[in-house]
């Protein structure tokens, strides 16, 4: 795709790197930056693509959590970007009305990201077991999982856990990066890729701005 870039007066460069009929997704950042959804896609990366990660994810998950019931695939989006990132929330609760708010809240977010220009992330195989739930995020790219890793323990996301009586604090979170064929590795240290992705974080925006001029991050 065609990429636009556009230097403004503060040094700063706006960088277009998805558009549509309703939005623009726009990086702005005082480093040359373009997202691994752009550049990390089907037919231009080694690496494999959504449909790979998430055929290998289901196998694992059937073997690790037998007694699980899977929801659904998760967010049927970006099949043909090699995703950079899961992370795993598991969450116990204590009663099936919590488990029942829960899974509608992940519905109700699925349908704002299908209608998206370009996502970030999306939800992954989300499953159920009696009171347990677990849920999985993909990430597309290595500065914007370091940026929102550990969103979920954030104020929004507990006023949204809070809408089924769940603090987060209490979920057991595990973030995993996948390997160029689509395996998973835990990570409990950062490797040379995430370590920069972390040092320029602060200089990277992600930005979806829409033809009405309403600008939220992306």
């Amino acid at each position: 795709m065609s990429i636009i870039h556009t230097k403004q007066e503060d040094g700063k460069t706006l960088t277009i790197v998805a558009t549509g009929l309703t939005e623009e997704i726009i990086v702005r950042s005082s480093v040359d930056y373009v997202p691994q959804f752009v550049t990390d896609v089907f037919g231009e990366t080694k690496r494999v693509t959504k449909d790979i990660t998430m055929a290998k994810l289901l196998r694992q998950l059937i073997k690790d959590y037998p007694d699980y019931e899977l929801v659904s695939i998760g967010t049927p989006v970006n099949f043909d970007v090699a995703p950079t990132h899961l992370t795993r929330v598991k969450m116990a609760f204590e009663s099936k009305d919590q488990v029942d708010k829960c899974l509608k809240e992940i519905s109700v977010s699925d349908l704002l990201i299908r209608s998206r220009v370009q996502p970030a992330w999306s939800w992954e195989s989300p499953m159920a077991n009696a009171l347990n739930v677990v849920l999985h995020v993909a990430w597309f790219d290595t500065v914007y999982f370091m940026q929102f890793k550990d969103i979920f323990l954030g104020d929004m996301h507990c006023r949204y856990s809070a809408k089924f009586g769940f603090d987060p604090n209490d979920a057991k979170i595990t973030h995993f990066r996948y390997d160029e064929k689509g395996d998973l590795d835990e990570v409990s240290k950062l490797n040379q890729q995430e370590e920069y992705a972390d040092s320029i974080k602060d200089q990277v925006e992600f930005l979806r701005v829409f033809r009405d001029g309403a600008i939220e991050t992306a």
